[in-house]
């Protein structure tokens, strides 16, 4: 299963390189718009170190962040002595595009691992406040990942953080770049900041990524 994501990946990586290279135009609707490799991997090596069972992303896109997460979520069961991985979905990933999430579908089938992600049409606000409802404390995620529209960032954050455990990750995409982006991002990042249960950092790889844990 591991090599079947890999080779995934790899094939996703390659159409992502053509399209910031300019190579290959296509509309704004098919782009990726994916992460970058070492974001891909900085996240995969980072829930292996934090032995993550659990992880939500708000923002599928063609599922390829979702196969760098996942891919670390089934190595971090193998490695905790069970003999198979388990068969209960540790990756929920939510998107609104009907395009993006059936190019998502194929990838995940392609990859294996279409049973180990649970995938949600629809609003992310939406969805967030139904996954609220129905969680319990031996269910909160350990990471969780938003590359969604930015306008709704602060929303977003504001529903996950009670449902990711003490000492888990909130990982944000594209504080530094676009810099079409700088303003609200930076709004962001100063209204988590200022919450008390929370510590936050920048880290400069790939598009920024803004990263935040929870104290309490």
């Amino acid at each position: 299963m591991t090599l079947n994501i890999w080779n995934v990946l790899a094939k996703l990586e390659d159409r992502s390189k053509l399209e910031r290279s300019g190579k290959v135009v296509v509309s704004r609707e098919e782009m990726m718009l994916a992460i970058t490799y070492e974001t891909g991997l900085f996240f995969n090596i980072f829930l292996k170190a934090m032995k993550a069972k659990r992880a939500l992303e708000i923002g599928t896109s063609t599922g390829y962040s979702s196969l760098w997460l996942i891919e670390a979520l089934l190595q971090n069961t193998v490695a905790n002595k069970q003999e198979k991985p388990s068969s209960s979905r540790g990756l929920i990933t939510i998107e609104n595009d009907p395009m993006k999430l059936e190019k998502a579908s194929y990838n995940f089938s392609e990859a294996g691992v279409s049973d180990k992600i649970d995938i949600m049409e629809g609003n992310a606000l939406e969805c967030l406040r139904r996954i609220s409802g129905t969680l319990d404390n031996h269910e909160l995620f350990d990471f969780v990942f938003i590359d969604a529209d930015k306008e709704n960032l602060k929303g977003y954050f504001d529903l996950v953080l009670p449902i990711i455990r003490v000492g888990g990750v909130i990982a944000t995409d594209n504080v530094l770049y676009p810099t079409d982006y700088r303003p609200i991002m930076t709004s962001f990042i100063e209204y988590i900041r200022a919450k008390p249960n929370v510590q936050s950092v920048t880290v400069p790889i790939g598009h920024g990524e803004e990263i935040t844990t929870k104290c309490r």
